[in-house]
């Protein structure tokens, strides 16, 4: 046997048993044995060949791995010791002087790293004029049945998730070599920004944080558990402003998520989490274990978990508590100290219960950090705290209120004038005393923001849509004329209310694209999970409120209510809130970066399959909010008369079966209140009460 296929062989024994084979596979030849091992160690410690995150280095003078330079032609390039596994004779022919070849409609620039399991290539896309990264499986691998379905069920796994905090896979093929398309993302490693600036602030902690628990929620919703949450995993796109997780290779389905089907305990052990550790079957809430490790690495510097061995490390994992973070980094504010430690509660039922309630505790962090950004001791920073119960609570009660008590009486008795008239000068509590004679005092600091984000009893998501100027219109380069101005806070849904979301508040589901629906037959592909997440359609805007009455019935939300957006509302929201210039309204498209060109990938419009996607599937605009154009057009709240004088409401957003110029964020249509099609949803806004 060659050392390829001894490797290979070693890979589908069981862990006890692999050292009896490989004695009898390797027939006493110690450097054969030497070379097998250093390759199962190596897939070991990188769990899978798309292990390789794909960024590009801010400094390629500094990058980690080689990179190397174009050539005239296919297979002429290789590593700079001559290795002749390098040479890439399975592209086909270059189409352009600078290209080293092409794989389907891609042209190949470069190779950005090779390993024993594959390779990765920057590349251009021909069709889409974007640059791309391209894995490809080695194709020594290749030709072993067992490794080439391992390498698509990871890419497919990868390519399950649709979220801007997780690096998108565009495309999955087989020829000539197995491969997946994705992403190519100017930035860094959380590892390589680790090794080159040490322990992150207490700010950018949180803000890194909140952004993996936002990847990983996407990632669960799809039932999807990541196995491999470290530094090395998470990329900062340029700029550091925003977070990616790579690598799902290790991504299992919640039913089938223990050890690997080689009996190898797959993982990285230093982030992995105790159960995972022990080999016992996992959930969702192991990542959470991994991310505090992520978390605690970010802000001491180093893991939480350290040893001279892998077993010693996974022994220290399992039962071991981490050193105080406080003892490495005192300025550490506790409160991100106690977040870190029930993540790390060793049992999951004592960890926070779901990636979507670390995100909304992070957002929370978050933006109690910017109203305080002026402080310099993070630990200042109030903290919601537990409410003591029973005897204790009444005895703590007593004691906070007896000041106040003698206070009163003998302030009634009129030995003292301490306390304002209703009229005087108010503070932020009972017995503060008016300002003395002299210059006015401060004004008592206003309100704490709302989180970013805001989550209901139902499970729909929100996002915040902060109050500001716009200008509505415009696009293709000729500014809005419409100049708004909103005057408090809000928030809208963060999804188009999807069919789940109806079925809990309204008892059934109308829409066409379901099961039962007349279009049952265009999403018999669609697993159940992911359909329960299509938009629900083959709505009027009466049903709407109708779903939004029973919503604020069943929600009872002090200080809120549920309606649909006014046209206006919708508008600035899509364009992202407040505009600094009225230049900002010359685009049709607003995501992260406005544009004026809608692309397939950017949206769900006139595509060949022709029906409805899940919620969510397409990038976000700058809010965070999806699917503002194209899927489903949106009722909103506006009465609009159509154009033979009938009454109508207004639509906004464009929809699966339109054009681009239809999804553009000024256009707008209407519709009759009692009209239904397949092509119409809604999302929700929640308001302030009297806001409108």
């Amino acid at each position: 046997m060659t050392e390829r296929d001894i490797f290979v062989a070693a890979l589908d024994q069981p862990a006890p048993a692999r050292a009896a084979f490989l004695d009898a596979a390797c027939g006493g030849d110690p450097a054969l044995r030497a070379k097998v091992e250093a390759l199962l160690q190596s897939h070991d410690a990188a769990g899978s060949f798309l292990g390789t995150p794909v960024v590009e280095p801010p400094d390629p003078a500094h990058a980690a791995t080689r990179v190397y330079a174009p050539s005239t032609g296919a297979g002429a390039a290789g590593e700079a010791d001559g290795d002749p596994d390098a040479a890439l004779t399975f592209l086909a022919p270059p189409g352009r002087p600078d290209s080293l070849g092409r794989i389907g409609h891609y042209e190949v620039l470069q190779v950005v790293g090779k390993g024993a399991f594959g390779i990765v290539l920057r590349a251009f896309d021909d069709v889409l004029q974007r640059v791309v990264a391209v894995k490809m499986l080695a194709p020594q691998l290749a030709a072993t049945s067992p490794a080439r379905k391992r390498f698509l069920r990871e890419a497919r796994s990868s390519a399950q998730v649709r979220h801007e905090n997780v690096v998108h896979v565009y495309e999955v093929g087989e020829q000539p070599l197995p491969y997946l398309v994705m992403e190519f993302i100017p930035g860094e490693t959380l590892q390589q920004r680790l090794t080159r600036t040490g322990p992150l602030d207490a700010a950018e902690v949180v803000r890194i944080g909140r952004q993996v628990a936002e990847g990983l929620a996407a990632a669960h919703a799809n039932d999807l558990i990541h196995r491999d949450i470290k530094p090395g995993n998470l990329l900062l796109e340029g700029g550091q402003h925003r977070v990616k997780i790579t690598d799902f290779g290790l991504a299992r389905a919640v039913d089938d998520a223990s050890t690997s089907q080689s009996g190898i305990i797959a993982g990285t052990p230093t982030f992995m989490s105790p159960e995972q550790a022990r080999g016992d079957t996992l959930d969702t809430r192991s990542d959470l274990f991994s991310l505090g490790s992520v978390l605690y690495t970010m802000a001491a510097g180093h893991p939480p978990f350290r040893a001279n061995n892998t077993v010693a490390v996974l022994k220290r994992v399992a039962e071991d508590t981490p050193r105080p973070i406080r003892e490495v980094i005192p300025e550490t504010p506790p409160w991100l100290c106690n977040v870190i430690s029930k993540l790390h509660a060793k049992a999951p039922a004592g960890r926070y219960q779901s990636a979507r309630e670390v995100a909304d505790v992070l957002a929370d962090c978050e933006a109690q950090l910017k109203v305080h950004a002026k402080l310099k001791d993070y630990s200042r920073i109030p903290r919601r705290t537990a409410h003591p119960s029973g005897r204790r609570k009444w005895v703590a009660a007593a004691v906070l209120l007896l000041p106040a008590v003698v206070l009163a009486v003998i302030e009634f008795a009129g030995v003292t004038n301490l306390l304002p008239s209703p009229r005087a000068a108010t503070g932020t509590g009972a017995g503060v005393t008016a300002p003395p004679p002299g210059p006015p005092a401060a004004a008592a600091p206003g309100p704490e923001p709302l989180p970013p984000t805001f989550t209901n009893g139902v499970g729909m998501r929100f996002v915040l849509v902060p109050k500001g100027r716009a200008w509505l219109g415009g696009g293709k380069d000729r500014p809005g004329d419409a100049e708004v101005e909103i005057p408090a806070d809000f928030y809208l849904g963060r999804y188009e209310v999807a069919q789940a979301d109806w079925e809990a508040v309204m008892g059934e589901n109308p829409s066409h694209f379901s099961r039962a629906g007349g279009g049952a037959d265009a999403v018999k592909d669609v697993p159940d999970a992911d359909l329960k997440w299509f938009p629900v359609e083959s709505v009027s805007w009466d049903d709407c409120q109708v779903f939004v009455e029973r919503l604020n019935r069943r929600e009872k939300e002090s200080g809120w209510v549920y309606r649909l957006p006014t046209a206006a509302e919708w508008e600035y929201a899509c364009r992202g809130g407040p505009m600094a210039d009225r230049a900002d309204s010359a685009f049709d498209y607003y995501f992260a970066r406005p544009k004026n060109v809608l692309l397939p990938e950017s949206a769900n419009f006139n595509t060949a399959q022709q029906r409805t996607c899940r919620v969510g599937s397409y990038e976000a605009n700058r809010l965070g909010a999806f699917d503002l154009h194209g899927n489903v057009h949106e009722w909103c709240a506006d009465a609009e008369p159509a154009a033979d004088g009938t009454p109508a409401r207004v639509t906004r957003g464009g929809c699966w079966d339109f054009s681009a110029s239809a999804c553009t964020a000024a256009f707008r249509d209407n519709g009759a209140p009692g009209f239904r099609h397949f092509n119409l949803g809604f999302r929700v806004a929640r308001v302030p009460v009297g806001g409108g």
